[in-house]
């Protein structure tokens, strides 16, 4: 299929030096969704378009990812510095009432930092089948892990994988279909981005420091205590009972018990229950406003 490039929506901020890609819908008290690993704006769409009836609606891509100018070589992300990131759109958007922030899967971890680092910024907390890790491990030494990210990134790139596999994986990698279907500008969308090599270059470093990022919020979480906000974790779950489902419906919960946070499931979905279950999810956002 031909798939002609599109112009992006939205607009663009300068934050913490770069060209951030961010779209605002909406009027009312803001809410800041943030992607997991490797999401783009559009994962956001049918959740935005619901609250926006009633809430500033932010969702942004962050360096790398969507159409945000990618880090400078070298340059990896930080908890700390992605909490921070959040504060700087909401400032760049002239948008100063405390909001509420949701952190679907690694982003959990920017999303909590953020309440910790910002709490007068800060009026509650969704934590969608977040990221969660107690004691994570780090055995192979941090600089190797950023240098081997940036070495696959070529080597995929030079060989046209990423190129001829890109919009496959993303179909492996997210099995999420929104209610109405996927709309033929989301193809679009995924085929121009999944194949674009700072793209994947972002994605692989990233993961590949995920756990330095573990480590560095129990450090956050050691020194800034969570403020009194109302805090949720909800927890996909596809409604197939399966060992591995039962873990991570216990990790969540523990989680939910160590944040003093209320539980809850979104059934039928899976990982990104944003697209699967996103009249649920809005829900559960509007709850906390």
């Amino acid at each position: 299929m031909f798939h002609m490039k599109q112009s992006p929506p939205g607009r663009f901020v300068v934050v913490d030096g770069l060209r951030t890609h961010v779209m605002v819908t909406g009027g009312g008290p803001p809410i800041v969704l943030c992607g997991g690993l490797g999401g783009n704006w559009f994962d956001w769409n049918d959740t935005a378009a619901i609250l926006s009836a009633f809430h500033t609606v932010v969702v942004f891509d962050r360096p790398g990812f969507g159409f945000s100018e990618s880090f400078p070589r070298g340059h990896t992300p930080t908890v700390e510095a992605e909490a921070a990131r959040i504060l700087g759109v909401l400032d760049a958007l002239e948008l100063p009432a405390p909001a509420v922030i949701v952190g679907h899967s690694i982003a959990g971890f920017y999303a909590e930092a953020f309440a910790r680092l910002y709490p007068s910024r800060t009026a509650g907390i969704l934590l969608l089948d977040s990221s969660a890790e107690r004691d994570p491990w780090h055995l192979i030494p941090r600089g190797c892990r950023i240098s081997a990210a940036y070495a696959l990134s070529r080597t995929l790139t030079t060989l046209g994988l990423q190129r001829v596999l890109g919009t496959t994986v993303r179909r492996i990698l997210n099995q999420s279909i929104p209610p109405d279907g996927i709309p033929i500008e989301t193809y679009d969308w995924i085929a121009q981005i999944y194949r674009t090599p700072s793209y994947l270059e972002a994605v692989l470093v990233e993961d590949f420091v995920y756990p330095d990022m573990a480590l560095e919020l129990n450090r956050i979480r050691r020194s800034h205590p969570m403020p009194d906000v109302p805090v949720t974790v909800a927890a996909a779950h596809t409604g197939r009972p399966t060992p591995w489902g039962r873990r991570w419906i216990a990790k969540q919960r523990r989680l939910a018990h160590y944040l003093g946070a209320e539980f809850t499931g979104v059934t039928h979905a899976h990982h990104h229950a944003m697209i699967d279950r996103p009249a649920e999810v809005a829900g559960l956002i509007a709850e906390l406003v």
